[in-house]
């Protein structure tokens, strides 16, 4: 069977990087690439017109470039269309040149999905977040986008005109991902939101179930949570880099803490967009790093991993979501997780039973459930044994790849 991967980050095997941009996708790649029955072409985007095509480990890597105009850079700031059209074009002749038997696609957000009204072979798309929930929760309560836009010094027009234009474009955006959702009939999803989500965007739609691959080091048995060895406690995060992720949930909750006179520290991976922390800090009139929040940009698979078993819990602020890889990636460790019951994390987080979950925007009750798992070792050991557990049946490479194929195999 000849299937065709759409990807939009570059696979780490094809640059040979240490950073990972899109794990879960390598991850998935590394379960399928001994199959004997599956001839793989993983086509991505690539910002290098000179990369070419490439065969490694029985993987052919097929990068796509995209030429734009002066005009066509200018307009794609605020116009996602400019940018969905040209790599449409791409997408289908990358699929005409193969003639793959199956075409698996990674995100309705992204235009690939759009070549099924083209080729005659079926699509399916993996669902990972869909722009039109998302933006629909672009910003939190409190917030405005204009925020943003006025937390810019007056005096910096291009900065602020930057601005105004991602907003115009987050809205093109989800305009554009209802063309995908009606062009393509076959969904792959893994939890209650994105089977519901599916269904209301391409109504009668077939839906499989293929759980989310994990970085290898996050399964392997050594690795797991140790928890905290003194009174402090020690919080880990990841992301909060926009307004989804709830960076003001983060700086409140952090804020409650400390006027409790809570000892902690709080980790956060990842980067936040600078505009967005000014935004926020100027809003609550306190700063991140006034309240116990390190902010460490990018961390490595290995980094994070040490960083996770040596915390006391980990915690998710997100406004919306659908399976967090870094829920999961804590659960697999057995790190206790406390999360926003958004999207479809309740899913993968049953609330008390294998970790916590609280209103979005309820900073209290999330500064509360964080002081009273902190206090009950016995509670977080359970919440520990039972989501490791569990983490490791869904993210089971067996598992995940007899889904996957299943999947395949019935519509091919």
């Amino acid at each position: 069977m000849k299937v065709l991967w759409f990807e939009v980050t570059t696979p780490q095997r094809y640059k040979n990087s240490g950073q990972v941009l899109g794990g879960w996708q390598d991850s998935l790649e590394q379960m399928i690439q001994n199959c004997n029955d599956i001839d793989l072409f993983v086509a991505f985007e690539s910002s290098n017109k000179s990369d070419s095509v490439k065969i490694i480990d029985g993987i052919t890597y097929v990068p796509m470039y995209v030429e734009y105009s002066m005009a066509d850079r200018i307009r794609n700031k605020w116009n996602f269309e400019i940018y969905a059209r040209k790599i449409e074009i791409v997408a289908r002749e990358v699929a005409e040149n193969i003639k793959p038997d199956l075409v698996h696609v990674f995100g309705t957000e992204w235009p690939f999905g759009r070549i099924a009204k083209y080729i005659k072979c079926p699509v399916v798309i993996h669902i990972m977040g869909a722009m039109i929930p998302y933006v629909n929760a672009l910003c939190p309560p409190n917030f405005k986008f204009d925020d943003v836009i006025a937390s810019i010094p007056f005096w910096k027009v291009k900065k602020r005109w930057g601005y105004s234009c991602v907003l115009r474009r987050q809205c093109s955006w989800a305009k554009g991902e209802k063309k995908v959702w009606n062009a393509v009939e076959n969904y792959m999803g893994r939890t209650e939101w994105d089977r519901a989500v599916s269904e209301m965007l391409h109504p009668g739609r077939k839906y499989f179930h293929v759980d989310e691959a994990i970085r290898p080091v996050f399964l392997d048995d050594k690795n797991r949570w140790v928890g905290q060895t003194d009174n402090k406690i020690r919080l880990f995060s990841t992301g909060c880099s926009s307004f989804w992720k709830g960076p003001d949930l983060l700086l409140q909750t952090a804020k409650i803490l400390k006027d409790r006179g809570v000892e902690f520290d709080w980790l956060v991976a990842g980067a936040m967009e600078p505009q967005v922390k000014k935004c926020v800090e100027t809003r609550y009139g306190t700063r991140f790093a006034e309240n116990g929040i390190r902010l460490l940009g990018f961390v490595s698979s290995d980094r994070l991993m040490r960083e996770l078993c040596k915390s006391t819990m980990y915690v998710h602020t997100a406004y919306i979501d659908n399976s967090p890889n870094s829920v999961c990636e804590a659960q697999c460790l057995g790190v206790p997780v406390i999360s926003t019951n958004v999207g479809g994390i309740s899913s993968i987080v049953h609330h008390q039973d294998d970790g916590f979950l609280v209103p979005a925007n309820d900073p209290w009750q999330m500064a509360n459930a964080i002081i009273e798992l902190a206090d009950d070792g016995e509670r977080m050991v359970r919440y520990s044994e039972k989501s490791r557990a569990l983490a490791h049946r869904r993210h089971s490479v067996d598992s995940i790849k007899t889904q996957l194929l299943n999947c395949y195999r019935s519509l091919v």
